[in-house]
């Protein structure tokens, strides 16, 4: 809960887009230790070692506290506030609420994914996590342009690219801007 204060400092001073990065980054790194340091736990703890054993898993549960930390200032933050600012103001309510459908079946899908795949491939759990932040990383800078300290008919410009792509996204705001400088 502390974490998602991070934002209300940060959030418009950085950008979306760099919170997003920054998040993703900080998270995949915190995912890849905590599976290193799980599998080294279980590693002492077949050999025995039960000292080294506790000190790896008390490594890995810090780097969890990391990632949800992180994800608190991070993603769980930004997905609810961006629909706010792309949608165009007609359908904007549906928008966010198709938003909120999608969080909620992907959390859904991932508290009951989890205990299967911890049962079936143990710590490698978490490297697929650390993955999946690593492959938002283009994801984000490829497809959500910065909504940062932008109007809502900045934003309606912004999405007038005819593709997803932000640097066509981003190439016509600056064309559209200068054709409309009332805006």
């Amino acid at each position: 809960m502390f974490a998602t204060l991070i934002c209300v400092f940060t959030l418009d001073r950085i950008g979306r887009r760099k919170t997003l990065y920054w998040g993703s980054i900080v998270q995949g790194i915190a995912m890849f230790l905590a599976g290193g340091f799980s599998r080294l736990g279980l590693d002492a703890t077949a050999a025995g070692d039960t000292s080294k054993s506790s000190s790896y898993g008390a490594a890995a549960a810090s780097m969890i506290f990391i990632f949800t930390s992180t994800f608190g200032a991070t993603w769980l933050t930004v997905p609810w506030l961006y629909p706010a600012e792309i949608f165009p103001l007609a359908v904007r309510a549906k928008g966010n609420a198709w938003g909120v459908v999608g969080w909620s079946i992907g959390n859904g899908w991932l508290t009951l994914l989890c205990p299967v795949m911890f049962n079936a491939i143990g710590e490698k759990t978490l490297y697929i996590f650390g993955i999946s932040n690593a492959i938002t990383l283009p994801m984000v800078w490829a497809l959500y342009p910065e909504s940062n300290q932008r109007t809502l008919e900045e934003m309606d410009l912004l999405f007038a690219a005819p593709t997803p792509w932000n640097w066509d996204a981003e190439r016509n705001f600056a064309r559209l801007k200068a054709e409309n400088p009332e805006l």
